[in-house]
């Protein structure tokens, strides 16, 4: 890396310290650290959910996925939006209503405390499986980058998100979210812009896009009936 790129590593860093650690002044309550007091702009809130829901797998691993087999796998997001809007008209107010902290409180409300215990349990059980994949898969690529050994660059970024985390609660989480979204939309329309403008001056967009309709790496849907199928509509 060059130091103009290190300036930049170092920068976003500490501007998301920062970020996480600014927004996170107002109010020390548990109201706040938990639900920020209830106060947070929806476009943050929902910027938050689609930066939750990307991450690095996203940017990392589907797209080498759909480079070697193709846009099947998006079968699998095509339910979220109805998903969403359901979620939004229904669960969400009903929550929202009953002034808990988490779906699990309202959980030992309704039935009792094993319950509550029971479900947090799974929860933080599949949540954690996944964290580990979501965060080695980017110390992958800054181990590269950096020619760092992998698990500097997992401390690093286990350690930053800790700190603002921990000490900045929910507000802090969303802002930060926000401002990496933000940033992954940015990267993706120069990404897209780089990709289009160094193609050969006597290979189109069309052409390209052709040649990767050829090469099968535009079929999205699969209608097959095959279980064994990993990603169709059915399975």
């Amino acid at each position: 890396m060059r130091t103009g790129d290190w300036i930049i590593f170092a920068v976003y860093l500490l501007l998301t310290l920062f970020l996480g650690l600014w927004k996170s002044r107002k109010g020390k309550d548990i109201d706040a650290y938990f639900l920020g007091n209830r106060s947070i702009p929806w476009w943050a809130v929902g910027l938050s959910v689609m930066a939750t829901q990307a991450s690095a797998i996203t940017f990392i691993g589907t797209t080498g996925q759909a480079f070697n087999d193709g846009m099947r796998f998006i079968q699998v997001y095509l339910p979220l939006p109805f998903v969403v809007v359901i979620l939004c008209i229904f669960f969400v107010p009903f929550f929202y209503r009953s002034r808990v902290y988490t779906a699990y409180e309202y959980l030992e409300r309704r039935f009792d405390t094993k319950t509550r215990a029971l479900t947090s349990f799974l929860f933080q059980c599949s949540r954690g499986m996944s964290v580990g994949i979501v965060i080695y898969a980017p110390s992958v690529v800054l181990s590269v980058m950096l020619g760092w050994d992998e698990q500097y660059t997992i401390l690093l970024m286990g350690i930053t998100t800790l700190i603002y985390t921990a000490l900045g609660g929910v507000r802090a989480v969303v802002w930060t979210d926000t401002m990496q979204m933000i940033l992954m939309f940015a990267g993706v329309f120069v990404g897209l812009y780089l990709v289009i403008s160094g193609l050969p001056d006597d290979v189109s967009f069309s052409d390209a896009a052709y040649l990767g309709g050829v090469a099968n790496h535009w079929n999205a849907v699969d209608t097959s009936i095959n279980l064994n199928n990993q990603y169709s509509l059915l399975s």
